[in-house]
C-alpha cells in the first residue's frame, strides 16, 4: 500500500484498543521500525493513563505532538520536578501542536475522557539510550503512581510534588 490515513474509524478503533488496554493507552506506528530515521505514530489515551514523567537526552533529538482529538495537557518541569510550564493543547482549541526541545523532562496528562495526538520525532529509536525517566517520580506500577497523576491532573507552574 503505497497511502495511509489517519481516519475517524482509525481513531475510534485505536480508542477501544486503549479502553481495553490496563495501560489505558496505545499507540500505532506508522514508521517502518526502531532504525526509521524519522518515529511517526498515533498515540491514543484514555483519562487515568499515567505517563512517568521522562525526558529523551540522547544525540539531541527533539519530538512534535499534534493533537487529533480530545484535550492533553502537557507538562514541563525541571530538573527537581517541578512545574515550570503547563501547556493545553485541544483538537479544536486556541493551540493543537508543541514541539518539544532535547532534554525536556515532560508528561502527558488527558484532559477529556479520550485524547489522540500524532507524534512525529527523530530517530533512530533505541529505548536504552533516547529515554530517561524521572528519579522523582513514581515508576509506573508503584503504589504511589495513583496519588501522583492526582496531583498532575491540577499542578501548575511553580509546583511539585
Amino acid at each position: 500500500m503505497s497511502l495511509r490515513t489517519i481516519s475517524r474509524g482509525f481513531l475510534d478503533d485505536l480508542a477501544a484498543k486503549a479502553d481495553a488496554s490496563p495501560r489505558l493507552r496505545t499507540n500505532f506506528n506508522f514508521h517502518e521500525g526502531a532504525e526509521s530515521l524519522v518515529q511517526r505514530l498515533v498515540i491514543q489515551l484514555r483519562r487515568g493513563t499515567y505517563i512517568r514523567p521522562h525526558r529523551h537526552y540522547d544525540l539531541n533529538k527533539w519530538e512534535m505532538t499534534l493533537v487529533l482529538t480530545g484535550e492533553v495537557d502537557i507538562l514541563i518541569f525541571d530538573n527537581h520536578g517541578h512545574v515550570t510550564e503547563r501547556i493545553h493543547l485541544a483538537a479544536n482549541g486556541e493551540t493543537i501542536a508543541l514541539e518539544l526541545l532535547p532534554e525536556t523532562w515532560h508528561s502527558y496528562v488527558p484532559v477529556t475522557e479520550r485524547a489522540a495526538f500524532f507524534e512525529i520525532k527523530e530517530g533512530p529509536y533505541d529505548p536504552a539510550r533516547i529515554t530517561q525517566f524521572a528519579d522523582w517520580a513514581p515508576a509506573e506500577g508503584d503504589a504511589s503512581v495513583a496519588a501522583y497523576l492526582r496531583w498532575m491532573e491540577t499542578a501548575q507552574p511553580g509546583a511539585s510534588y
